[in-house]
């Protein structure tokens, strides 16, 4: 199911939630109008952004199995070869984000959860290296 959605030079890139109960690692990435898998071994994509450096961040729910519990999402950096740099943790049910004019990353933060109002916000994180994404690049998360 996808769930994220970013478009960088040419190539659209859609990030997939998989099924519930969590089954860690079963998420991944494709690449452009035809089904091409870019990236895997992620549990849960619900936003993709890239920096203005061309870099990839991912908003992810948690990787243990089972349902999600709140404060175990994260941001991912991905890096070349494959591994993941963590940019922010310990999430509470976020839900989107995109790199802002200022340059920061801006999740929606407590995006569900407890039906109190005003619950919701947005985070505002500053990430080593980043700018803001050109505009006619796009730089949208989910």
């Amino acid at each position: 199911m996808p769930t994220a959605l970013v478009y960088r030079r040419g190539a659209f890139y859609v990030g997939n939630l998989s099924t519930f109960p969590v089954s860690p690692g079963n998420s991944k990435i494709s690449r452009r109008g035809q089904v091409e898998v870019w990236a895997t071994g992620f549990t849960t994509i619900l936003g993709l952004a890239f920096d203005k450096q061309g870099r990839l961040h991912v908003l992810k729910t948690g990787a243990a199995p089972g349902f999600p519990t709140p404060n175990r999402r994260r941001v991912l950096r991905v890096k070349p070869g494959g591994t993941n740099e963590i940019i922010a943790d310990s999430l509470f049910f976020p839900t989107g984000m995109t790199f802002g004019p200022d340059g920061k990353l801006h999740v929606s933060h407590k995006g569900f959860g407890p039906p109190v109002p005003g619950f919701g916000e947005i985070l505002r994180i500053s990430v080593p290296g980043a700018q803001c994404p050109d505009e006619d690049e796009g730089g949208e998360g989910n």
